[in-house]
């Protein structure tokens, strides 16, 4: 009987102890990624550090760039330190004791990585609607439930021959036309779909003329612009 009495105390007595080591596990845990979270909101303020030096918003995206080609993280742990590791860029303390590491394939090195990787990613979900037409309109869904207005734009700065000029104008008015039939079942929001008492586009998309036309000069935007306008004179409406 004393035996088993013992027996059934320290049975209570180490799921006490490893209870309240678990919950400090936890609460560890939770710690060190809140302070993450805080120290590295790059969702907000990555860009206000990046808008406020020019050095290091040119770095930034020039890296940012490079991303989907790298495919490893010691390949983007190096990429950040030639990027991001210049002396002459100017860098917020949390994100210049990231890139204190000797060796892009040590462990500081490919948490850095990591940690990058997935601001970026959160940064760029932040701006892009999807990557799919149906993605696209969940996300215009889901910010009309919240009554905002949107307009849209296809990812690319430039093209450089004719025949990528014309698949950029045939994936906008694709969109366009897959946006109008989907904004026939949406239903009025006042906010955004009104004003002064008369209705309001509610498919907006916005169009770059350097996508249009391969030899888009900015030193001759007005002929160019003239020149792409007569190039490609497909009726371009999205109400």
């Amino acid at each position: 009987m004393v035996v088993q009495v013992q027996k059934s105390t320290y049975e209570a007595k180490t799921q006490e102890i490893a209870k309240q080591l678990l919950a400090a596990t936890q609460e560890s845990k939770r710690s060190f990624f809140a302070q993450m979270r805080d120290q590295m909101r790059w969702d907000d303020k990555l860009l206000a550090w990046a808008m406020a030096n020019p050095g290091l918003r040119a770095q930034l995206f020039r890296f940012i760039d490079t991303l989907p080609a790298l495919r490893s993280k010691p390949e983007i742990a190096r990429h950040m330190q030639e990027y991001l590791g210049d002396e002459s860029v100017e860098l917020p303390a949390a994100l210049k004791g990231m890139l204190n590491f000797a060796q892009a394939d040590s462990m500081p090195g490919q948490v850095a990585a990591t940690t990058v990787s997935t601001a970026v990613e959160t940064l760029a979900h932040k701006y892009i609607a999807g990557e799919t037409t149906k993605q696209v309109i969940k996300t215009i869904e889901r910010l009309r439930k919240e009554k905002m207005a949107f307009t849209l734009d296809l990812l690319g700065e430039a093209v450089i021959t004719e025949a990528e000029a014309q698949s950029y104008l045939n994936r906008y008015l694709e969109l366009i036309e897959q946006l109008t039939q989907e904004a026939k079942n949406w239903s009025t929001v006042e906010a955004i779909d009104i004003a002064d008492g008369e209705a309001l586009p509610r498919v907006q998309v916005s169009v770059k003329l350097t996508a249009f036309y391969s030899q888009f000069d900015p030193l001759d935007a007005g002929g160019k612009s003239r020149t792409s306008q007569r190039s490609h004179s497909h009726p371009i409406t999205p109400c």
